[in-house]
């Protein structure tokens, strides 16, 4: 297999040789050769946006230091710089030119706070849930495992930009949360064994796919080295031809899981284990939360990850006051640990937990909506009551996660109702809480007028089908029906107005995720 241009570059110059000619470059007139090494430093640009720079700040679990917190703060004021809180836990610093993003990018670093690999082909920030180790649910803390296998890499020259493509981790030590993980290239989902507390393995998961088992139970002392595993075999096997099928899950769809297994055990020193019973229920999203300490943890919401520097000061006093710890979620809020009442100080922010939202066509070349802004459009009132989890993206790269999530939207224009207008593709039906199957495509382009009233139909015969959230609703009475058949029953209701409802259908036995596999594996071959 040809090699990419991406990997005959770094054959040519390792990403870690490249620190020290970033000082001598031209930021106006970057090559995109230069692009790809100064993403390896969490430096973004795009050509179709040559002007703005992004610097991507790495926040290990979403754990952060109020002071660390305040000193970004006081940058971003410095330089007039925005600041937005990503899906994987981390900081955002937009609004930067050709003239001070080195500047900017050298204060960090002088701070102590890392842009390292936070983009491209490495490993992106590890996440889990905020309340890692606090929550009543919590049976194991994994954030110094977190640290360890960040350990590895950070800063590394053997691995910094020398993966195949970015790869996404999580790991999970909380028994019911409200976040779900499935999508992530590698996934340790809590999980018991003989009375013993560990982490069953998940792989090949992405923005448009749940991870698979495979078949692998580590306890918590071994989860560094099975993490090193995993890397190694990814790195040695994993594709490097196009682009467009270098993740992990691409890897797996050519060799199989259990042929990757294998490989993976040639890099793991200790026992290997079959998986677990897996432990990982459904919670709903709470303002405040008791603790297992007696204290409470207190969720400040952002505007789908937006948020102004003088709220963020409001926060940032208010946990200096109360001596709070501070952690950020991949929900794209702030979570405050340690309250000693059961208080809500803040002004809330209307479906802020249910609502994934991407950075935008303010911040993103590639983004077709301004998506915070769009959330307008959306039947707040509805989701929130009902806690309805909606991703929405700018565009089919799905940062917003609209394939994991129970109605997931992307931007999009489209003239194929006369003029070129504003429409949204609208999927529905994932079941993400134990990574069973990602939201189906329903919906091609809904003029951006009609989309408020058909999610509002959607969700009127949720209400009527008397089950406790969408997730069941989909599972019940959606997913058992074609795409095309649900497609039709909504725009029927939405056009006759009439009052009929969707029949439960006899439930079929799920195929098993080996054979999903086995069975793309076939199709690509053919």
């Amino acid at each position: 297999m040809k090699p990419n241009k991406i990997e005959r570059l770094k054959s040519e110059l390792r990403p870690s040789d490249f620190r020290e000619k970033i000082s001598a470059l031209d930021l106006k007139n970057l090559s995109e050769d230069e692009r790809f090494y100064l993403k390896n430093y969490g430096i973004y640009n795009i050509k179709l946006m040559p002007e703005k720079f992004m610097l991507r700040i790495r926040v290990a679990g979403g754990r952060i230091e109020r002071q660390i917190l305040e000193t970004i703060v006081r940058i971003v004021k410095a330089y007039r710089l925005e600041l937005l809180l990503t899906a994987r836990a981390q900081i955002e610093l937009h609004s930067l030119t050709a003239s001070n993003v080195l500047k900017v990018w050298q204060e960090l670093q002088e701070e102590n706070i890392t842009t390292l690999q936070t983009l491209t082909d490495n490993f992106r920030n590890i996440v889990t849930d905020p309340y890692d180790g606090a929550a009543e649910e919590s049976k194991v803390e994994v954030y110094p495992l977190i640290l360890q296998m960040q350990a590895l890499f950070l800063d590394n020259a053997e691995w910094m930009g020398m993966l195949p493509r970015k790869f996404n981790v999580a790991i999970s030590g909380t028994s019911a949360t409200p976040m779900h993980f499935y999508g992530n290239d590698l996934y340790f989902a809590l999980a018991k064994q003989e009375d013993a507390w560990g982490f069953n393995l998940y792989l090949g998961g992405k923005n448009s796919e749940v991870a698979q088992p495979a078949d692998l139970f580590v306890l918590p002392h071994e989860v560094p080295g099975m993490f090193e595993a995993v890397a190694r075999a990814y790195r040695t096997y994993g594709l490097r031809g196009s682009r467009a099928r270098t993740r992990l899950f691409y890897l797996l769809q050519e060799i199989g899981m259990d042929a990757f297994v294998e490989k993976i055990k040639c890099f793991y020193p200790h026992t290997i284990r079959p998986q677990g019973s897996v432990e990982n229920g459904k919670q709903y999203a709470s303002a405040v939360q008791v603790l297992k300490d007696g204290t409470y943890g207190l969720c400040y919401q952002t505007r789908f990850g937006k948020i102004e520097t003088a709220s963020l000061e409001e926060v940032l006093e208010y946990a200096r006051i109360h001596e709070l710890q501070l952690r950020l979620g991949v929900d794209q809020n702030i979570y405050l640990l340690g309250m000693k009442e059961k208080t809500f100080p803040f002004e809330p922010v209307r479906g802020a937990s249910q609502v994934t939202a991407c950075a935008g066509s303010s911040y993103c070349a590639l983004s077709l909506w301004d998506i915070k802004a769009e959330t307008a459009y959306l039947p707040m009132e509805k989701i929130e009551s009902h806690n309805i989890q909606v991703g929405f993206s700018g565009c089919l790269k799905g940062c917003g996660r609209h394939h994991h999530s129970d109605i997931g939207l992307v931007g999009l224009r489209t003239n194929l109702f006369g003029e070129t207008q504003k429409a949204a593709r609208i999927f529905l039906g994932g079941e993400y809480t134990e990574g069973k199957s990602t939201a189906r495509l329903l919906f091609y382009a809904v003029p951006l007028p009609h989309l408020n009233r058909l999610l509002e139909v959607i969700i009127e015969e949720f209400e009527s089908s008397g089950q406790q959230d969408f997730e069941c609703f989909s599972r019940r009475y959606l997913n058992p029906h074609s795409s095309n058949f649900v497609t039709l029953w909504f725009l029927s209701k939405l056009y006759l107005e009439e009052k009929i409802r969707l029949e439960v259908l006899p439930e079929v036995p799920a195929r098993p995720r080996s054979f999903v596999l086995m069975e793309m594996r076939s199709s690509s071959e053919r």
